[in-house]
């Protein structure tokens, strides 16, 4: 467990994170000979788009925070579509799930420098406090700002929520990144092992349930599996 957490933080890398924010490549459809040139223009596009949206990227013992300003709209939804790819990734590599809180307001984040703010303690307190089962949560006046963007509305299908809260679960970062995200209009080996871990999600959820786990851990599970199920029939 201890090696997959390793591998898990490394890959939430922040210099790995940005290489691949704003873009990546189908390496399957580019010839050999050309792959080290359609790497550096990926390597130059992302570090152009940055530059001109930047999104700040910290991460601590097995918590990660990013942030943008709110007025920055492609940087604030590459933020909710990294979160989507970031969940499906360290699910299929690692059987890990993500808990966490997006909240908008006043924050001071540096990379590599100081982090706080009301913005900070507000993100914590959602994701410790009130996200409970594996979910993101969202502040309201945070998903109604979002929601006052007509762009937003591609990313709908990232969004659930029960009683209180609008939240992303892993089912649906499955759900926008198969049928509604840029990856689902392409024919690449990407978005192919996304579709095949989607299919195993529910059988891969059921079975950590029958191995009998600590109930508190059960708990959690189950949640995702009624989440799953109710997202997988509709």
């Amino acid at each position: 467990i201890a090696e997959s957490i390793q591998d898990a933080l490394i890959s939430m890398n922040p210099k790995l994170l940005h290489q691949t924010m704003f873009g990546s490549l189908h390496e399957e459809k580019i010839p050999e000979e050309r792959m080290d040139d359609a790497q550096r223009v990926l390597a130059r596009m992302n570090l152009n788009m940055s530059k001109m949206h930047p999104v700040t990227i910290s991460y601590f013992s097995d918590s990660l925070v990013l942030s943008a300003e709110a007025d920055d709209v492609i940087a604030s939804q590459t933020i909710l579509e990294l979160l989507a790819k970031l969940s499906i990734k360290l699910w299929d590599e690692h059987s890990l799930l993500i808990r966490g809180g997006v909240t908008l307001g006043k924050l001071v984040h540096i990379e590599n420098g100081p982090l706080f703010g009301p913005a900070m303690n507000r993100a914590y307190y959602l994701e410790s406090s009130e996200a409970e089962t594996p979910r993101i949560i969202f502040d309201k006046h945070c998903i109604e700002a979002f929601r006052t963007i007509h762009t937003f509305e591609v990313l709908e299908p990232l969004i659930e929520e029960d009683e209180k809260y609008r939240y992303i679960s892993l089912s649906a970062c499955f759900r926008y990144i198969t049928t509604s995200s840029s990856l689902a209009y392409s024919d690449s080996e990407q978005l192919r092992n996304i579709q095949r871990a989607e299919a195993e999600v529910l059988s891969k959820i059921q079975e950590i349930i029958a191995s009998s786990p600590p109930q508190r851990v059960k708990e959690k599970y189950e949640w995702l599996n009624t989440e799953t199920q109710k997202i997988l029939s509709n």
